[in-house]
Parts: structure tokens; C-alpha cells; sequence
């Protein structure tokens, strides 16, 4: 970040360019308390400081990493940007840690579920070339058919 952005406030359309986001974006995070302008000029215009476009970027990041919102306002409660970087680290190492633990048993569960799935489409191959116009009750594949 250049040195006259540093000693300025930002226009919205400005914040949004600098962190590639749109303007109605930001305006959403202000609507659910995520972001909040430094300033408000005498026309009614946001204005933003480098503390508020640290913020917005770290929001989207942890937006890009498929945070939710309420993910990322519980991360903003738990983290001071103003920290020094060794804490910054170890807080968000801990929580993307417990993230990727999450992610990782949404996965295996839904592993499991494909399992599910294909051994029902087997039994569906099994029984479409099956001659029986009625499942005999030993037959292993007649849970898969919705009778």
C-alpha cells in the first residue's frame, strides 16, 4: 500500500477498487456490522482509513477460503487486526485448523454417502436386467427398488 493511501480516506468506490470487491458489497458488511466507516463527510459520503481496507481484505480472504458471514464475524470478534503478526498467526492458524477439521468430516461423510449411492446403482443395473416381474424377498438388490 502506497504512502498516500496511508494518510487518506478512502471513498467507497475506492476501498471497493483496492480490495476487488463491489461497492453494494461493502454496504452489505456494513449492514451486518462486519465493516463500519472510519468517517461519514459533511455530504453523506463513507470514508475509510488502511485499518478499514486491512479489514474488508481479511474478510475476503476468509470469504474466498468459503467462510460463511457468521464464521467470519465470530473469527473479527476473536482477532485484533492491530495485533502483532506472531499473535495474528497463531490465532487464525487455530482456527483454520479447526476449519479444515470440520471440512474434513463433511468430506468423509459425504464419501460415504457416494458408497450409499453407487451400491443402490449397482443393484438398480442388477435388477433392471432381471427377468422376476416381482422381487422374490431373499433378493439382496429389492432395497434398492422403490416399490
Amino acid at each position: 500500500m502506497s504512502t498516500e493511501t496511508n494518510n487518506k480516506l478512502l471513498k467507497i468506490g475506492d476501498i471497493a477498487n483496492l480490495a476487488k470487491v463491489t461497492p453494494r458489497t461493502i454496504r452489505y458488511y456494513e449492514e451486518l456490522g462486519l465493516l463500519t466507516p472510519s468517517e461519514i463527510s459533511s455530504g453523506g459520503f463513507r470514508l475509510y482509513t488502511e485499518n478499514d481496507l486491512l479489514r474488508l481484505m481479511f474478510i475476503k480472504r476468509f470469504k474466498d477460503l468459503d467462510f460463511s458471514l457468521e464464521e467470519i464475524r465470530k473469527l473479527l470478534k476473536g482477532i485484533d487486526l492491530t495485533q502483532s503478526k506472531e499473535e495474528k498467526i497463531k490465532i487464525i492458524y487455530h482456527l483454520l485448523e479447526e476449519e479444515f477439521r470440520q471440512i474434513s468430516y463433511r468430506v468423509a461423510e459425504l464419501e460415504k454417502s457416494q458408497l450409499r449411492i453407487k451400491k443402490a446403482m449397482y443393484s438398480l443395473e442388477i435388477c433392471k436386467n432381471c427377468s422376476l416381474a416381482i422381487c422374490p424377498s431373499e433378493c439382496v438388490h429389492k432395497k434398492s427398488l422403490l416399490e
